[in-house]
């Protein structure tokens, strides 16, 4: 075994660890910061903090079987294709960390890691209450759309992950990017649409969202041009990260439209889901850094259902249950290093 990567007293100093590169000494040091942006992305994960067993869903059974035909119908497929983005995330973020030389982002990446295992644990959580897990689990051995969704995805991420140069990080960086970004959105959008009738899908959701939108997201937009920054990468590579982009809208909206096809709910339309992606491609594009290359438009119904929902420091409580939780918000942006 190579000792060197667990401690290396000849390695750069802390601060001159770049993300990519280099021979570090093997300490995780948080007084020490190369980037602004890793130690408070871990502060505010770590204060977000929360539980599966905060969200209460005694009642979800019987308000899933309350819903229509096509409402449960979109409820499951949701949970089914969510479910894989995290389990996704989950392996892919072990992979990336291995790629990372800079010791204090990994230890931002081992709390992310922790919190899509969370996520996964509160999906189980929900769809046992709901009485459905292994019918919604399994689904994608029955739908073909639903299976090549999760297949494109997975595609994504394997194609840049064995590194070798830093031009690969930062495309692997954009597959997550994209997870973030754009994989989560509608299905979080189906959830909120269907409102106060499974508060405790909504409610499971609104905290997945938060972490998704208001730390994973940022976390690696800030890899993304950090990578960027300190290397010379290439005219082809930021070509290549158009490409991934594009083809995520349409994985995207792929899934979507089939879904709004085969089971229609009230309120929702092709082009809808379209202006929806299309303006969350072109924020991702905006925050990486890159040119907008999709039609834009005012904000969406669905936009605006996903942001009411991360707004921060929401208090949950009852008289005679004390469980409040509070999303802690930083007092900087994210983005703006």
């Amino acid at each position: 075994m190579d000792s060197k990567h667990y401690y290396n007293p000849d390695g750069e100093e802390i601060l001159d660890e770049k993300l990519y590169g280099g021979a570090p000494t093997g300490f995780v040091d948080f007084n020490r910061s190369k980037y602004r942006w890793d130690s408070t992305i871990y502060d505010l994960m770590n204060a977000n903090t929360w539980f599966p067993s905060e969200v209460n869903t005694s009642a979800e059974k019987k308000n899933f079987e309350a819903l229509t035909d096509n409402e449960q119908a979109i409820y499951k497929m949701t949970f089914a294709q969510l479910s894989f983005n995290d389990s996704a995330q989950e392996e892919y973020l072990s992979d990336f960390r291995r790629l990372a030389n800079n010791r204090l982002v990994k230890a931002v990446l081992s709390l992310q890691i922790m919190q899509e295992v969370n996520h996964s644990k509160s999906y189980a959580t929900l769809l046992d209450a709901c009485g459905n897990s292994e019918e919604v689990f399994n689904l994608y051995k029955h739908d073909e759309v639903l299976n090549r969704k999760n297949r494109r995805i997975a595609e994504q991420f394997a194609r840049y992950i064995d590194g070798g140069s830093a031009d690969k990080m930062l495309l692997s960086a954009m597959a997550s990017v994209n997870l973030e970004g754009i994989y989560f959105l509608l299905g979080f959008s189906y959830i909120y649409a269907l409102g106060d009738k499974v508060p405790g899908a909504r409610d499971m959701i609104k905290f997945i969202a938060r972490d998704e939108l208001n730390t994973h997201l940022p976390l690696f937009v800030n890899i993304f041009k950090t990578l960027r920054k300190e290397n010379d990468i290439g005219t082809a590579t930021i070509d290549a990260v158009y490409e991934m982009i594009r083809d995520a809208v349409e994985i995207e909206l792929d899934y979507g439209k089939y879904l709004l096809k085969r089971y229609p709910i009230m309120g929702l339309t092709e082009e809808l889901m379209e202006k929806t992606v299309y303006n969350y491609a072109n924020d991702r594009l905006n925050r990486i850094g890159l040119d907008p290359v999709f039609p834009d438009s005012s904000t969406t119904y669905l936009q605006k259902l996903v942001t009411k929902h991360l707004e921060m420091n929401e208090i949950r409580g009852n008289f005679f249950e004390s469980n409040i939780s509070n999303y802690a918000k930083s007092s900087i942006n994210l983005d703006d290093f």
